[in-house]
């Protein structure tokens, strides 16, 4: 009860902090964040010093200070930059840092560009100065995560170096990790995800995949540490995340806890698990989880198309991680804002206390994100199959009852495009097989069954059509 009554006062301070009218990153949040800047570059943080002196960095207005989606905003030489509000409460001045590192190698690059006095691609010269200020501030961050480790920033006691082989103390592995970071910062390949058909190249990090915005391949992937996912990172302006974070998560041994859904070589969101153990209860926990969809006010024009369902994509991956573990959690939790409460409620997930939430079974769009990556997945052991085959079921049971009102309606259409993902050719064939045998057995309760035979006919498979049962028989064979 009392660890009750302190998340809410927290969270009632939070609230009252971020709609507070003087809350805003003032002047002096800025001069805290050129001052850290200048302990590790002096030199950069001398010209950011003059700058602010100059006017040329400043401070919105109160009336201007907070954007739409709350965030914060700061001014330039003339431009906003969004800071976001979370990392700015729980980290301080980092994200301003990090905003003024990139504007800064911009800055630099357009004097270089300009010095060269040639005709400019302005469309690429966009590009080429955005590419140039994340990649000064990418660096500048793995340069103070190796200074970290250097002055006795404490590393697990057991790791595994870049060729996999187990390192058995504590020295070995900080001298394994700054060698790990070093190679990050020559790292020039672009981030890549395997070509259709040719998934399997890339079957250590990927561990499943299906669709968003109805048509667009999808990866689920633990994080790629390498240049380019750090600056997307860093392009995208994720809530919750942010460059220094996703390095400690490496520092620290946690890194393998880090999952992303990569669209077209692109990271279009991320997700960070935790256990939770107490007794004998375990439990995984969605620490944080954002979506590109969510950073659209900083939405660079390398990203100009806005990707739908990546959130639940990303819940369907952790879904089947969890019941993939050998010694599986007992709930799925997370921890909700207010605004993604409607979300949450939406793919199953139910109140558990104040802010907490426990996904009991999926709902919505989830189950049919869940189904897809079942289908397309190879290597899911039983209890994750049986899981999935737990799903089925709950969809028959919802064609059996009868849909009164709107809501209901709606899941039973939502279950009836489930249970057709199941009966088509390319479903997982004992996928196929149960859904086929529930239909059969409550066809008296499910006022859609001929047409769902039909269905089965016209864009089922051969050998699920050779389950059906045939004409004045009641029973689907060997199932």
């Amino acid at each position: 009860m009392l660890k009750e009554f302190f998340k809410y006062s927290m969270f009632i301070l939070k609230i009252s902090i971020i709609w507070y009218p003087g809350s805003m990153v003032k002047r002096e949040h800025i001069k805290q964040a050129i001052d850290a800047i200048s302990r590790r570059d002096p030199e950069i943080g001398y010209s950011l010093d003059e700058m602010l002196a100059h006017g040329r960095i400043d401070s919105f207005g109160v009336d201007k200070s907070v954007a739409d989606s709350g965030d914060f905003h700061l001014l330039f030489d003339g431009r906003p930059i969004t800071i976001k509000r979370f990392i700015f409460f729980n980290e301080g001045t980092v994200p301003i840092e990090q905003r003024l590192l990139i504007k800064y190698g911009e800055m630099l690059k357009r004097q270089e560009l300009l010095a060269k006095g040639r005709g400019i691609d302005y469309r690429g010269a966009a590009r080429e100065l955005r590419m140039a200020g994340l990649k000064l501030m990418v660096i500048h961050e793995i340069d103070y995560a190796i200074h970290r480790l250097q002055k006795g920033r404490p590393t697990p006691t057991t790791g595994r170096d870049l060729d996999g082989k187990e390192l058995p103390d504590a020295a070995a592995v900080k001298r394994s990790l700054i060698s790990r970071l070093e190679a990050i910062k020559d790292d020039s390949l672009p981030l890549e995800t395997p070509s259709p058909g040719k998934e399997d190249e890339l079957s250590s990090v990927v561990f499943f995949r299906s669709v968003v915005d109805r048509d667009m391949p999808a990866y689920f992937t633990q994080f790629p540490y390498c240049l380019d996912a750090l600056m997307q990172v860093a392009d995208i302006n994720l809530e919750f995340f942010q460059v220094r974070l996703l390095l400690e998560f490496l520092i620290g041994g946690t890194a393998s806890n880090l999952f992303g859904c990569v669209v077209e070589n692109k990271l279009e969101g991320l997700v960070y698990l935790v256990f939770r153990e107490r007794y004998f209860y375990k439990a995984l926990e969605i620490r944080y989880i954002a979506t590109a969809r969510g950073a659209t006010s900083d939405r660079s024009a390398n990203r100009s198309r806005v990707l739908k369902g990546v959130g639940t994509f990303l819940v369907a991956g952790v879904w089947l991680l969890w019941k993939s573990a050998p010694e599986g959690a007992r709930d799925l939790l997370l921890d909700s804002e207010i605004g993604a409460r409607r979300f949450y409620d939406g793919i199953g997930f139910r109140p558990r206390g104040f802010s907490g939430y426990r996904l009991k079974a999926p709902q919505g769009q989830l189950v049919k994100t869940v189904l897809d990556m079942a289908s397309r997945c190879l290597m899911l052991n039983e209890t994750a199959l049986g899981a999935v085959k737990s799903i089925i079921k709950d969809q028959v049971k919802i064609l059996c009852r009868r849909a009164a009102g709107e809501k209901k309606t709606a899941a039973r259409n939502r279950a009836l495009d489930a249970i057709k993902m199941c009966l088509s050719s390319d479903a997982r064939p004992e996928f196929a097989y149960l859904a086929v045998r529930e239909l059969v057995r409550n066809r008296e309760k499910i006022m859609d069954y001929p047409n769902l035979l039909r269905f089965v006919r016209e864009y089922g498979s051969d050998v699920t059509r050779s389950r059906l049962p045939k004409a004045g028989s009641s029973n689907p064979k060997n199932i």
